[in-house]
């Protein structure tokens, strides 16, 4: 068994933790104590409670609707199919950049959704958004 005696005049190379620990204890301490000091608010303003009329969004949106039995709609106004195309023109005149929304019902086959869509184009709804209740 080998064993070395405080006489060798080699160096020692433990780490004495002693002094880091100190410093970390006082750092914690300094931080602890600083961070609530530092906490800053920032002032906001908050725009005024409008006590005027707010605008209705589904007042100026466009639906095309087409429903099971062949009925057209714009909003909740029946058109007629032979003036359907007329009446969209009217409607999106001035409003080209707008989305239209497309409401079809589940029960209307492809094709005849396909067609509507077509014929809304060529009306002058260029730009459509498609409504769906259910997938």
């Amino acid at each position: 068994m080998a064993m070395t005696t405080g006489n060798g005049s080699g160096v020692r190379s433990d780490i004495n933790i002693t002094p880091l620990v100190d410093v970390v204890l006082v750092l914690l301490i300094i931080f602890m104590v600083a961070v609530p000091i530092l906490r800053v608010g920032y002032d906001s303003r908050v725009p005024p409670k409008s006590l005027g009329h707010e605008p209705d969004g589904l007042s100026n949106q466009i639906v095309l609707r087409l429903t099971a039995d062949g009925a057209l709609f714009i909003n909740s106004e029946r058109v007629e199919p032979g003036s359907f195309a007329r009446r969209v023109g009217e409607v999106m005149k001035g409003r080209e950049s707008q989305v239209a929304f497309l409401a079809a019902s589940g029960t209307v086959p492809y094709q005849k959704v396909m067609a509507f869509v077509d014929l809304c184009h060529t009306a002058g709804a260029s730009n459509l958004g498609i409504v769906v209740d259910e997938l």
